[in-house]
């Protein structure tokens, strides 16, 4: 757990994180990218609070106070000046950002910092993204942003270049166990459901263990397999995964988690990573199914994206 913030696992990004907020150089723009559930966004909270905490000290020191009307707003009902944007069932339009944008540009409900937190930022539309660009590139005084993303290649480079990234790793299963434990799991099925986690609490906690093996043990054959069987199969495999949409979710997070272990040692699995991560974006886009698995599945290359979007 870091020394500073009640967060347990991802030491290097805290520290880099604290250490500018130490010195006076905090970013006026974030970009936190990781897997799903890693704890990426509560991070994102506790730096939230950190900066709208009224004791003068909290930043030298690397941990809000906890008790000021600040901290106390940022436990309860929300502070005024913390701004959320998730994309909800639709990408984040452009109407979205502007509206976050103008929100920015007053002044603060309380005279300090205004801190905008966004969800899967890599579901902006493209018009949203190249208007939060000049935010990002002209932030009004004292504002700071925390994009989320599962990748940093999923955003626009522009934008990209213009924040300063951090990238959280999945946690090792001791680490989910800990929070597992911390919240109420007995210790036998803490223990089981970390080791089938891939890193990620949500993952742990937001499906049952049967669904858990299934969902990893395919994923597993797959990204071991997938450069040797035939078209026909791949296609096979398209077809069922895209019949079921409700655990569609929890296969293509396998496979990630499957192909990030084996992408050190293995080009194809790097490369269907990278058309994981394209395909996964274009799903958010309400594109069919069952042409974005194809895509994932049986393409060389990205040459054919422009058919299926």
């Amino acid at each position: 757990m870091s020394e500073s913030l009640p967060i347990v696992g991802h030491e290097r990004p805290i520290k880099v994180l604290l250490r500018a907020m130490a010195a006076g150089r905090t970013a006026h723009a974030y970009l936190f990218w990781g897997p799903d559930g890693c704890g990426k966004e509560r991070v994102a909270r506790l730096a939230a609070q950190l900066l709208l905490c009224r004791d003068g000290e909290a930043l030298k020191r690397g941990a809000p106070c906890g008790h000021c009307d600040a901290c106390a707003k940022m436990k309860g009902e929300g502070h005024p000046d913390l701004h959320l944007l998730s994309p909800g069932d639709k990408a984040i339009s452009v109407e979205e950002v502007r509206r976050l944008q103008e929100t920015l540009s007053f002044q603060s409900f309380e005279r300090g910092r205004k801190i905008a937190i966004i969800r899967d930022s890599f579901r902006m539309s493209r018009e949203g993204a190249n208007a939060l660009l000049k935010t990002v590139e002209e932030p009004p005084p004292e504002t700071h942003l925390f994009l989320l993303a599962h990748h940093r290649s999923q955003l626009l480079p522009t934008l990209v270049s213009r924040c300063q990234p951090l990238r959280f790793d999945p946690l090792s299963e001791g680490e989910v166990e800990e929070v597992l434990l911390s919240k109420g799991v007995e210790a036998a099925e803490a223990n089981m459901l970390a080791s089938l986690s891939g890193g990620s609490v949500a993952m742990a906690l937001g499906h049952d263990m049967e669904s858990l093996l299934e969902a990893r043990d395919e994923a597993e054959r797959v990204a071991k397999s997938l450069a040797e069987i035939s078209p026909a199969e791949r296609l096979e495999l398209s077809e069922r995964w895209s019949k079921d949409k409700e655990s569609l979710p929890l296969r293509l997070d396998c496979l990630e988690r499957s192909l990030r272990s084996r992408q050190a040692d293995d080009l194809f699995a790097l490369d269907t990573m990278g058309r994981l991560f394209t395909v996964r974006a274009l799903i958010e886009r309400n594109v069919n199914l069952q042409l974005a698995l194809d895509a994932l599945f049986l393409l060389e290359d990205e040459g054919g994206w422009e058919e299926i979007v």
